[in-house]
């Protein structure tokens, strides 16, 4: 079996990825805690200093750089910050430790986990994204870029948090969410055929509007929010709108966002 080494293991879509590839490869993922499957090789580091970078690359044949530094997704919602910088440590830094090493472990296929329209991205962390991708398009490893729409579990942990307002803000703008099962088995399926350069980009099988997302939200969680339409000026939305649907030749997920919002419980 060739070997797969998987940065943001143990992320909501790094740990469907492990799943995936169990089985079919081994499979080693570089973090900072180990887990406690026994059928994973853990390594022990850090992107952000590049503490096991080397060890983790040793020996591996692809590998899958789903790892991301976000705080707005960790926290659930935008603060100011997050309009005017974002950490680089991982998405820009992390990249090029991580290709460093691997050209130098002789990694035959990096493929890189992005995210839909970021090409002309206008918030710092998308650029991150954006300048990790380039990186990866000059790096001398052949590669693969994922890009998906935003996932499930990320649109609800939003959403959590706007609710605990007194008032809910529904800007006027559309979501198209995607499970990370469903993105788990385009990414290991690309593994699976090698370097492709940019792959088809993947969303979710629904368009719907922030209102409609709510909505369905707010009934599955049982939750009584007041709600409030709040316009967008068009150059805001358009932005909004790129950074979120998929162009319709991409690849589409099965799981709704009502589907996947009743089989998990509130994060």
């Amino acid at each position: 079996m060739d070997t797969v080494l998987v940065t943001g293991g143990t992320g909501h879509l790094g740990r469907d990825l492990v799943g995936r590839l169990k089985g079919f490869y081994r499979v080693r993922v570089l973090a900072r805690a180990a887990g406690s499957d026994p059928d994973v090789e853990w390594v022990h580091g850090d992107l952000a200093t590049g503490e096991g970078i080397a060890d983790a690359l040793a020996g591996s044949q692809t590998l899958i750089h789903a790892a991301t530094l976000s705080p707005a997704a960790r926290r659930g919602f935008f603060v100011p910050k997050d309009l005017w910088s974002s950490p680089s440590e991982v998405d820009r830094d992390g990249t090029q430790r991580l290709l460093d090493q691997a050209a130098a472990a002789g990694v035959g296929h990096v493929l890189y986990v992005s995210i839909v329209g970021i090409d002309r991205p206008r918030v710092p962390y998308l650029r991150r994204k954006l300048e990790a991708e380039y990186l990866i398009r000059q790096s001398p490893i052949p590669w693969s870029i994922a890009r998906a729409t935003q996932f499930h579990w990320l649109l609800d942990r939003m959403l959590g948090k706007m609710a605990r307002l007194p008032i809910v803000p529904l800007p006027d703008l559309q979501v198209e969410p995607v499970d990370t099962s469903d993105f788990a088995d385009y990414v290991v399926e690309s593994v699976g055929r090698g370097p492709a350069g940019r792959l088809d980009d993947f969303g979710g099988p629904e368009v719907l509007t922030f209102a409609e997302a709510f909505d369905q939200w707010r009934q599955i969680r049982d939750g009584a929010e007041r709600t409030m339409r709040v316009p967008l000026p068009s150059s805001a939305a358009n932005a909004g709108g790129a950074m979120s649907i998929s162009d319709p030749a991409s690849r589409h997920g099965m799981i709704t966002w009502a589907e996947w919002l009743r089989s998990h419980a509130a994060e």
